[in-house]
């Protein structure tokens, strides 16, 4: 029962900060980049910004950008969201481990990325070709 109460706030919390990421006004690329943050140890929590353009570095809007993180020995984390007006996204922090970014966009091929944690203090650019 408490790990079902557990879930649940984990759940509520994480939906009342996507509706408050969505009432936000849009940011620009210089302020979502200040939200990046590598972890500080191992499987530690950190912070992936995504910054997603086309291949004449055009930003992406609506771009679906999927963290997956596999850390310890079979703990997944996922972190997801959609790309604003200027093709970025500053995910919601989860536990880093292996990680793998997954890209999509309508009308553009699946871009998949392995990205090191340490990396994580500057934004991912991703650049998607078309289909």
């Amino acid at each position: 029962m408490r790990k079902l109460f557990i879930s649940a706030l984990i759940i509520a919390s994480a939906f009342t900060l996507g509706i408050a990421q969505e009432s936000t006004p849009l940011q620009t690329r210089d302020e979502i980049s200040k939200l990046a943050k590598a972890p500080i140890e191992t499987e530690g929590v950190g912070r992936a910004v995504v910054f997603v353009s086309d291949v004449n570095g055009e930003p992406i809007k609506g771009a679906h950008a999927t963290l997956e993180s596999l850390w310890g020995r079979d703990n997944f984390c996922e972190s997801f969201g959609w790309t604003n007006n200027n093709g970025a996204i500053a995910l919601l922090p989860i536990h880093m481990g292996t990680l793998k970014l997954i890209v999509k966009a309508k009308g553009y091929k699946t871009a998949s990325v392995e990205v090191a944690t340490r990396s994580l203090s500057e934004p991912i650019n991703v650049t998607l070709t078309p289909k």
